[in-house]
């Protein structure tokens, strides 16, 4: 008898080990992805992320298998997010919400295609060989047959590359030649070729892009687990597909009136769609999940009711994970549901009880650039310090902590840095010396940055009221190339002052200089060369009102 127990006891404490170690476990998400076409992709990969953060710092990626099956294991958490890629084919960015944190989900993906542009005058390549940068990519040269060539030195036993130009936005993707593709960590894939010479020549033939259009995709489709995983990857992709539609409505504005002022988008059709989904739901989260999607097209034109901030306020305690899908907006709707002053009490009462780091960082980064436009340095430097010590580790954090550092050189009541350009207009040098004795404002933007465009009709009418008193504007472009601005100014906004253009080779020393770490960043200097206003105070409504403080009505 103890001669059985000495073998039977150990398989009975591995038993009991392995059913603990499950019932700890998170599940699994298995099933398939597919492509354009119905079958599986060149190559495709599946990526959890941590609810609220982003596609370069995954919990884990796999690559997808070559039927397009895929099993993953998932962490023990009610929210996460889910990413999937496949060359040639758009990304897709969905909730993944369980009824609870150990559910295992069998799901099928159909990924939309790319959109690739029509016709092809220019084509851009990077590669191993600058280190992918866009600043230094070079023009592939069109052949008479249609396609485009760019020769190479391999100084490895592989190259790698992608190309620039294949889409309407300026993003970098594989090429058509390749042995083989790789991903990128950064959303998309790099096309690799086994050497063979010392110089080779790659080869883009736009015959060969898969043009497998279908406004009907993506698709998803639950095959075992909870519906609720199912509604709220719909209601997601039902708001994306209307988005596509708002910006395509809004480039075919832009081309036709030159501006996108004006440009209203009609959004009743989804927001009917919405109201159904949740009349139809018995799931107060996904109520609340609809609710907060409408909030967030705020930033796309349309309305919403002040008594939608309120019950999403109600129904969500500040301490559920809920949060973490959408940590950005949490903040801000308990301050259109309560008011500012109440809201950041709630806030910093109940900090350390919400569970995601990454809502509490975008907590703390709204409180802190909220002293920082009140002038309120001791609270300024409370949050800066918090966030330097425990969420330095979070990307955007490392943004905010450049704006809210306390000892900046950048900050009102510094002198300016010493600083010498040349004009794009005229030719001639403008610095701080020439500039001396007036008050202006530094403006660094880019004609491709929307908020910086959104603020030129309030700087020109600044400009025409004030530059007989003393003032003027010195914008400083961070675009791609000079001639972006100069047609920018013949077809948008004449911008009737002086203007710089920060080619690559001063465009970070400057940046660094300037403290720019997002643009727009306007700066007003004193006559005697000190900054006394900055940002926020000189940006919309504020940019009058800052002005008249110095200038006199």
């Amino acid at each position: 008898m103890l001669k059985q127990l000495k073998w039977v006891l150990p398989v009975i404490l591995t038993i009991l080990f392995w059913q603990c170690q499950n019932s700890q476990s998170g599940g699994t998400l298995s099933g398939k992805v597919l492509g354009a076409d119905g079958k599986p992709p060149v190559i495709a990969h599946v990526h959890l992320i941590e609810a609220g953060g982003n596609v370069f710092h995954p919990i884990k990626s796999i690559k997808v298998n070559k039927d397009g099956s895929f099993s993953i294991n998932l962490p023990a958490k009610q929210y996460l997010n889910l990413y999937i890629t496949a060359a040639y084919h758009k990304h897709l960015n969905l909730p993944l919400v369980r009824k609870t944190g150990n559910q295992s989900v069998k799901m099928d993906f159909q990924l939309e295609s790319y959109r690739f542009k029509n016709h092809f005058d220019r084509v851009k390549i990077t590669g191993d060989w600058n280190d992918f940068a866009f600043s230094t990519a070079r023009l592939m040269h069109k052949e008479k047959n249609g396609t485009f060539t760019f020769m190479v030195k391999p100084q490895a036993d592989t190259v790698a590359y992608q190309l620039i130009g294949l889409l309407p936005k300026e993003v970098s993707i594989n090429g058509t030649q390749y042995d083989y593709l790789v991903y990128d960590h950064g959303g998309d894939y790099k096309s690799v070729l086994n050497k063979t010479d010392s110089v080779m020549q790659i080869v883009f033939d736009p015959q060969k892009l898969p043009r497998i259009y279908n406004d009907a995709l993506p698709k998803v489709l639950l095959k075992s687990g909870s519906l609720l995983t199912q509604d709220f990857m719909d209601i997601k992709l039902l708001v994306n597909r209307y988005l596509y539609n708002w910006q395509l409505a809004r480039k075919q504005y832009l081309q036709k009136f030159g501006t996108d002022r004006g440009f209203k988008f009609d959004f009743s059709d989804l927001l009917k769609a919405l109201e159904q989904k949740k009349q139809e739901t018995v799931s107060q989260k996904v109520k609340d999940y609809i609710d907060i999607q409408h909030i967030l097209l705020i930033r796309y034109g349309a309305k919403v009711d002040d008594a939608i901030f309120k019950e999403v306020a109600k129904n969500v305690p500040l301490t559920d994970p809920f949060w973490s899908l959408n940590p950005q907006v949490m903040p801000y709707i308990l301050e259109k549901a309560y008011g500012i002053k109440k809201a950041n009490a709630m806030l910093e009462k109940s900090l350390d009880k919400i569970p995601s780091k990454i809502t509490r960082a975008f907590v703390l980064v709204r409180i802190g650039m909220q002293a920082k436009d009140n002038h309120n340095v001791k609270k300024q430097s409370a949050i800066y310090n918090q966030l330097k010590k425990d969420y330095n580790d979070i990307d955007f954090v490392k943004y905010y902590l450049k704006m809210l550092n306390p000892e900046a050189r950048i900050a009102v009541g510094k002198p300016i840095p010493d600083f010498s350009f040349k004009e794009m207009d005229t030719g001639k040098e403008i610095s701080n010396k020439t500039l001396k004795g007036k008050f202006y404002i530094m403006d660094f933007w880019a004609t491709w940055c929307k908020p910086c465009v959104g603020e030129i009709p309030g700087m020109e009418k600044a400009y025409a009221h004030y530059k007989d008193k003393n003032f003027t504007i010195l914008s400083l472009s961070f675009d791609r190339s000079p001639d972006d601005v100069r047609k920018f100014r013949q077809q948008h906004f004449k911008m009737p002052w002086h203007h710089v253009f920060l080619d690559r080779g001063i465009r970070n020393k400057v940046g660094g200089e300037f403290e720019v770490g997002g643009i727009p960043k306007p700066i007003l200097v004193s006559p005697e060369g000190i900054i006394v206003a900055m940002e926020g105070d000189l940006r919309g409504e504020h940019l009058d009102k800052t002005l008249q403080t110095f200038l006199g009505k």
